[in-house]
């Protein structure tokens, strides 16, 4: 299986995605975006933007907190998620997700851009690992004639370029623990 993402020598991370993964990201993150601009009630919503004092009668210092940090980390979500979809080239999403197609998108990230992708990719993921349920206890492998199958697929697929997005920005890391010469 090729690889998503690879550093180059500048530093920079190519990212290789076949047309229907570019449809999947554009729908996912289009989704994330409605959801971060209104929260939910429920679990989604706590889950992204959990308390900061599990104390009931800390209700002020809450508050307190809530204004001080919900605005930036709502706009910082929302702008990981705008950077993912700028960077993600237009497809149709029905012929590209039933054709397979294997053509795609190959295109350039600096480090931050990259990070941003990981705070994207982390939020869909919160979302969708929140509304399906999915706990340390239950990694979400629904049966295929589970209706939650589709969604939890796609929870996975979230999962493993993440997790290949971190490999490939960690072996850019040195010994001193930064990415500098």
């Amino acid at each position: 299986m090729a690889r998503t993402f690879r550093r180059r020598r500048d530093g920079r991370i190519t990212v290789r995605l076949r047309a229907d993964e570019v449809a999947l990201l554009r729908i996912v993150a289009r989704d994330v975006l409605l959801i971060i601009a209104a929260p939910p009630e429920g679990d989604v919503g706590a889950r992204l933007y959990p308390r900061a004092y599990l104390d009931p009668t800390e209700e002020d210092a809450e508050n307190e907190f809530r204004a001080l940090v919900h605005h930036d980390l709502a706009e910082q979500r929302h702008a990981a998620l705008a950077m993912l979809l700028d960077k993600l080239p237009a497809v149709d999403p029905d012929a590209a997700i039933q054709a397979g197609d294997e053509a795609g998108a190959d295109f350039d990230l600096t480090a931050d851009e990259a990070l941003q992708w990981l705070t994207a990719v982390n939020d869909a993921r919160l979302v969708l690992g929140t509304a399906l349920g999915i706990t340390e206890d239950d990694d979400g492998d629904f049966a295929p004639d589970d209706p939650r199958y589709d969604l939890g697929t796609c929870y996975h697929w979230l999962t493993f370029r993440q997790t290949e997005l971190v490999e490939v920005l960690l072996d850019g890391i040195g010994e001193a623990g930064t990415d500098d010469d």
